[in-house]
């Protein structure tokens, strides 16, 4: 599957879905936003806002449900790919068998459950392409505001709004211009998980050398906080907490197509994936 499609035209998904003109795309990354639109519209079914029965006369919600139908979705989306599938939702499958995956895809069903259930309409779903070690496509897409974003080496990055309508609105996301690096002191704007702990996070931004005058702090849900700073919606994002790999890779997959990176705040280095217990250390997205 590496031939390219130039210069089409092609609606996504059963029921119109995007409509993408005049670009470049790999099959893959094509097969990976119709699996996450996919997905989106089985969760909007289970919407949070909408009670149902879990057992006895008490109601609440059903996110393991939703998660495992998004799940579902994905995996038979992906199949024709042939690749192996590891998913949040799907079974686990032992470090002795995938250490020999060359490729593979790593998915988040339902990232952020908490904000499903709180109906923030922060939660996504996330599809990566991992390659070796490393993220080379990667999805992600917020059913609740119908906006995703997505990535691949080959393509570059596209943010895309009203993602599901056949008039969806789709823009290039442009490369970072370097380092990183800046000249005297400026605002910067970061983004935090909301179950974070706040001053943890202001304690190592204000450690010596970073240099800012001003910081901004925007709690903020699920993978999309690393989709916002590929998009320069907000400067940095880091984790201070564990993670697993499936929440994280989709969108180190688009700040690696826009230039920017995700770094172990330990050893500096890009995140990897495939590792035998699937935990990301604490990071630092720019």
């Amino acid at each position: 599957m590496s031939v390219h499609v130039r210069d089409w035209r092609m609606p996504i998904g059963a029921n119109g879905g995007i409509l993408i003109i005049k670009t470049i795309m790999t099959p893959e990354l094509i097969i990976a936003i119709e699996a996450c639109l996919k997905a989106g519209r089985a969760i909007a079914r289970h919407d949070c806002r909408v009670p149902v029965h879990v057992g006895g006369d008490d109601e609440g919600y059903a996110p393991d449900d939703a998660g495992m139908e998004s799940h579902q979705l994905i995996t038979q989306t992906l199949s024709v790919t042939g690749l192996p599938i590891l998913s949040e939702h799907g079974e686990r499958v032992p470090y002795e068998v995938r250490s020999g995956w060359q490729q593979f895809w790593l998915v988040s069903p339902l990232d952020n459950v908490d904000e499903f259930m709180d109906c923030s309409g922060e939660y996504t779903v996330s599809v990566a392409l991992v390659e070796g070690h490393e993220p080379v496509l990667g999805v992600v897409y917020a059913p609740a505001k119908d906006e995703l974003f997505c990535a691949s080496r080959e393509s570059g990055a596209f943010r895309i709004r009203d993602a599901s309508s056949a008039i969806a609105d789709t823009s290039r996301l442009l490369r970072s211009s370097g380092s990183g690096e800046f000249f005297g002191p400026r605002s910067c704007r970061i983004l935090v998980s909301r179950s974070c702990n706040e001053e943890m996070v202001l304690s190592y931004m204000d450690d010596p050398g970073k240099g800012y005058l001003k910081i901004d702090v925007v709690p903020k849900g699920g993978a999309m906080k690393l989709c916002q700073v590929a998009a320069g919606d907000a400067d940095i994002y880091p984790c201070l907490e564990a993670t697993f790999e499936w929440e994280t890779a989709a969108g180190h997959a688009i700040l690696k197509a826009v230039g920017m990176s995700v770094l172990d705040i330990r050893t500096g280095e890009e995140l990897s994936y495939n590792k035998p217990d699937l935990l990301n250390p604490g990071f630092i997205a720019k």
